[in-house]
């Protein structure tokens, strides 16, 4: 794991995990992230499988996790198990490269926010990335 930060001065921090096994795709999220222009500025950290994912999220909170559905050690579908039985609320992107249509549908019934394909469309990603911290903020606030 390669802890990165990505922070604008006057404005809110929030923490994103990305998980994904290709360093290519990990540095390019890790710059967009540094360069999308909402209220938010992003504190990265990265995760190279599921298995390191779910130490990451045993130690931190993260607002917002980017999650490759296929890896190595331990994919995306077992990591949403596996926070599932932690009880993790945390939204989740699902990024994939594959167009499998039982393993997206996997995916969205166990609550991801968004199904993202690659190679991605970076303002999509924005988009969505805006909606996911929105809504854990949302669900944050005391009633």
């Amino acid at each position: 794991m390669i802890p990165a930060t990505a922070v604008a001065a006057g404005r809110a921090t929030k923490a994103v995990l990305i998980v994904d096994d290709e360093p290519a795709i990990v540095r390019m999220l890790e710059d967009a992230l540094g360069v999308f222009r909402h209220e938010y500025a992003y504190k990265v950290e990265t995760a190279a499988d599921g298995i390191d994912a779910l130490a990451a999220l045993k130690r931190d909170r993260f607002d917002v996790i980017l999650l490759d559905m296929h890896m190595g050690r331990m994919g995306g579908l077992e990591v949403l198990e596996h926070m599932e039985r932690m009880q993790l609320r945390t939204p989740v992107l699902m990024l994939t490269g594959n167009d499998d249509a039982k393993a997206s549908a996997d995916a969205l019934s166990r609550g991801i926010l968004a199904y993202v394909p690659k190679p991605f469309d970076l303002l999509q990603l924005e988009h969505l990335l805006s909606i996911a911290v929105s809504s854990r903020a949302d669900a944050t606030k005391p009633a």
